[in-house]
């Protein structure tokens, strides 16, 4: 196990994998909650699982600004990214990114135009408006599911991916997210 704290050239860092495996965790429970609120709502596993569904979200795009900006500081000693696969696999991540910070940020601004208000791990956030403002509730409910539904299936194709690096083309691109360094 790499013990490194700052990215390399062969793997990635503590801080990375925390990252990395906190929003795993995290954005399993939510693709859960959304498929049960989906198929069988009003059950009581769904409200289980959904009861946490927005602070679960905005953690999610606490942890994405975070581990962005993480990113950032260590985008010149992170493993380079070199061919077309790989270049195709570095915009994937980019629109991976991207997702886990609209998806939560569109769930806010409708919540926000609601008159429900937003609370997350029971602090409330802001409280509802006095009126309904259309614009901002339109805008997460066409939104929110559709993008969350893609962030879902991009974050299939990215598992996909790494067992076929590791396995096909013999690549153990998931040690440098579990042990921190493909080499190991």
């Amino acid at each position: 196990m790499d013990t490194r704290v700052m990215d390399h050239a062969h793997g990635y860092g503590l801080v990375s994998r925390f990252f990395h495996w906190a929003m795993a965790l995290l954005l399993v429970w939510q693709v859960i909650s959304a498929a049960l609120h989906y198929f069988f709502d009003d059950t009581p596993i769904t409200d289980f699982f959904f009861s946490l569904h927005f602070s679960n979200g905005l953690l999610i795009l606490i942890l994405a600004v975070l581990r962005g900006l993480w990113g950032l500081i260590n985008l010149s000693r992170r493993p380079a990214h070199t061919g077309a696969l790989e270049r195709v696999a570095a915009l994937g991540h980019v629109a991976m990114y991207a997702l886990l910070i609209a998806v939560p940020v569109v769930a806010i601004i409708r919540a926000y135009g609601s008159t429900h208000g937003f609370s997350a791990f029971g602090v409330e956030i802001f409280a509802g408006m006095e009126n309904k403002i259309e614009w901002m509730s339109n805008l997460g409910n066409q939104w929110h599911g559709l993008l969350g539904w893609i962030l879902f299936a991009l974050i299939g194709g990215h598992i996909a991916m790494a067992f076929v690096h590791t396995q096909g083309f013999q690549q153990n691109l998931i040690a440098r997210m579990t042990k921190g360094d493909d080499r190991l």
